[in-house]
């Protein structure tokens, strides 16, 4: 099974949210992040700034148009 390391991308760097993500869920402006134990994290107003499946790393950053 394919794990991801979650990070968000901040002005002062990038802070890792979640370890071990093994889904990714939008629902409207809602973003739940799932682990392998399936504990939840859900975020809202957040975008999708990279996905690297070679490194399994996911960084988010807050969604500008959205305050």
């Amino acid at each position: 099974m394919c794990r991801s390391t979650v990070y968000m991308s901040t002005k002062e760097g990038v802070l890792e949210l979640v370890q071990n993500a093994v889904r990714l869920n939008l629902e409207d402006d809602l973003l739940i992040i799932i682990d392998d134990v399936g504990e939840r994290l859900e975020l809202r107003n957040v975008r999708i700034q990279e996905v690297n499946l070679i490194s399994n790393n996911i960084v988010l950053a807050k969604d500008p148009s959205e305050n």
